[in-house]
């Protein structure tokens, strides 16, 4: 029989040492440092495979938005969120997703940059924290032309992203970028046109329409999605087996809109069409079991849709180890 290893401990040399240390006094032990609170967040980065397609999800921030904003009954509306621990008022997260296919490197939406609080505007820090190099994004997907969406395309004026095309959706050009609702729309909603004519501009020359066809590259395609602006935009990614529907502002606060996808947002422009586009969203992501990635579902913002008759539920996405 073999002795045992001269490391090795058994269960009566524990016992044995416990009786001796508390003999010792305990208390004639130093006392440990206390350690001050860390006050920060961990990297606001997340990544998991889509096929041979390498996905980013990038925290911007957070940002209020009062139960007020929507349009339910109330005391339905403040069971939901309660019955979801919502904090009060309910926050959003602001995402925004980085794909590499291999032969292109897509952004989809920029966060807000500066132009939306303190709580917001961390998409190109996380970016870089994730080893992504802004200088790197061949093409940027904007899903539509609001401040969280274009706000981090420059920094003081000039273009964060220097070799990116943009992509935008010809109705949300003409509806922002032009002067005909920008001269109708009263005092308070002029800075957003303003905001948004002064992220494009440095862009201007790498500024392209989005195809008819509705095929942008190789596994990267368009879904309309109209309502909440009046060229709203989802993207479609395709690697192998797997894809992901990235929908933009379909889905504003999860605990009131997956159960009640007809209760839309102040933002909505046609809150209607808003609702329809929401529908159709949650049945495509639900009817083909796509992935799905949401600018303001809780981050990482990426997880699956099931339809319960007729109602919806989200399921997040395991967050993988390693990928």
């Amino acid at each position: 029989m073999k002795s045992p290893s001269r490391y090795a401990l058994t269960r009566r040399d524990l016992i044995a040492g416990s009786v001796a240390l508390a003999a010792t006094g305990a208390s004639s032990a130093p006392a440990l440092a206390k350690m001050p609170p860390a006050k920060a967040q961990a990297p606001g980065f997340f990544r998991r495979k889509l096929g041979e397609f390498e996905i980013t999800a990038l925290l911007d921030g957070d940002i209020a938005l009062e139960l007020k904003l929507f349009s339910g009954d109330a005391a339905e509306m403040e069971k939901l969120s309660q019955a979801h621990y919502q904090p009060a008022p309910p926050h959003a997260h602001v995402n925004a997703f980085a794909i590499n296919t291999g032969d292109k490197l897509y952004l989809v939406d920029t966060g807000t940059g500066n132009l939306l609080g303190s709580s917001l505007g961390r998409v190109t820090e996380n970016m870089v924290l994730a080893g992504i190099d802004p200088d790197q994004v061949d093409t940027i997907l904007l899903t539509h032309l609001h401040p969280d969406h274009f706000g981090g395309l420059t920094v003081e004026g000039r273009p964060a992203f220097k070799n990116a095309d943009i992509y935008l959706s010809e109705a949300d050009a003409k509806f922002w970028l032009g002067t005909e609702m920008a001269d109708k729309v009263s005092a308070d909603f002029k800075p957003f046109f303003q905001m948004a004519a002064g992220a494009v501009k440095p862009y201007a020359h790498r500024l392209m329409p989005l195809p008819q066809n509705g095929q942008i590259g190789a596994g990267v395609s368009t879904l309309a999605l109209p309502g909440h602006t009046v060229g709203h935009t989802g993207f479609r990614f395709s690697s192998g087996k797997e894809q992901m529907l990235l929908w933009g502002d379909i889905v504003h606060n999860l605990a009131l809109q997956f159960p009640r996808p007809e209760w839309t947002f102040a933002g909505d422009t046609d809150q209607k069409q808003a609702a329809a586009s929401r529908l159709k969203a949650f049945d495509i992501a639900a009817a083909d079991r796509l992935l799905v990635a949401g600018a303001h579902l809780p981050y990482p913002g990426v997880g699956y849709v099931e339809r319960a008759k007729e109602r919806y539920h989200y399921h997040p996405d395991f967050w993988p180890s390693k990928i």
